[in-house]
């Protein structure tokens, strides 16, 4: 079975048209979105997810520059789903807060480099948002700023193992990277873990222009 939604998502603040990006992609798998930049008024992460998911699926969003509260506003204002619920990882917290018994659990962390943390709070967003939907999908807005704080290594690993139990519960895992900020070497090492790779280019005719590139599937 493959995801498909061919809606073009609207807000108050922009729309975004998917031109140049597959209709269905299939259920397990992990998208690479490069952007030349944050982006983070179009939401592209949040975007690009919802085009290939029910909107009664789960979400369990990753935030890095965006707060909590915006990411939430802008995750309901794209999913016109009552049932819809979103866990958020915000990493740009003053210190530890956990409140999983919200209508939205969210658990802050006080650094976007505290990796080991990331993942513990991901999975126990993943479980508690799992007894209510079958799907809980992970999206990390940027790692750019993850990277900045950890080695590349340390960062593929965490992501790799996320990938892993995304894929074995048909989940789709979506991150993110300003590729303008980092190396050939980088972007090469995060491509491998995906499935297909996102290009996204700002131009003057058209504000955002996508490209999809098929990638090499992970090895399992």
């Amino acid at each position: 079975m493959n995801h498909s939604n061919q809606n073009i998502w609207k807000t108050e603040a922009c729309a975004v048209d998917f031109e140049g990006i597959p209709d269905a992609i299939p259920d397990d798998s992990t998208i690479c979105i490069a952007k030349p930049a944050p982006l983070t008024e179009y939401a592209i992460p949040l975007r690009i997810t919802d085009r290939y998911t029910a909107d009664n699926d789960c979400r369990v969003i990753v935030t890095s520059l965006v707060s909590a509260e915006e990411t939430i506003q802008q995750q309901q204002s794209l999913t016109h789903s009552a049932v819809s619920r979103i866990g958020v990882v915000d990493t740009r917290a003053d210190g530890y807060l956990e409140s999983l018994y919200q209508e939205n659990p969210t658990i802050s962390l006080p650094q976007p480099g505290e990796l080991s943390q990331l993942a513990i709070a991901a999975r126990d967003l993943h479980e508690a948002l799992s007894t209510s939907c079958s799907k809980p999908h992970v999206i990390l807005r940027s790692l750019t700023p993850i990277l900045d704080a950890e080695p590349l290594e340390r960062v593929t690993n965490v992501l790799e193992r996320l990938i892993r139990q995304q894929s074995s519960s048909s989940s789709l895992t979506v991150f993110s990277i300003d590729y303008t900020e980092h190396d050939e070497a980088t972007m090469a090492a995060l491509e491998a873990l995906a499935d297909g790779i996102v290009w996204v280019e700002q131009t003057g005719e058209r504000p955002l222009r996508f490209d999809y590139r098929r990638v090499r599937p992970r090895k399992q």
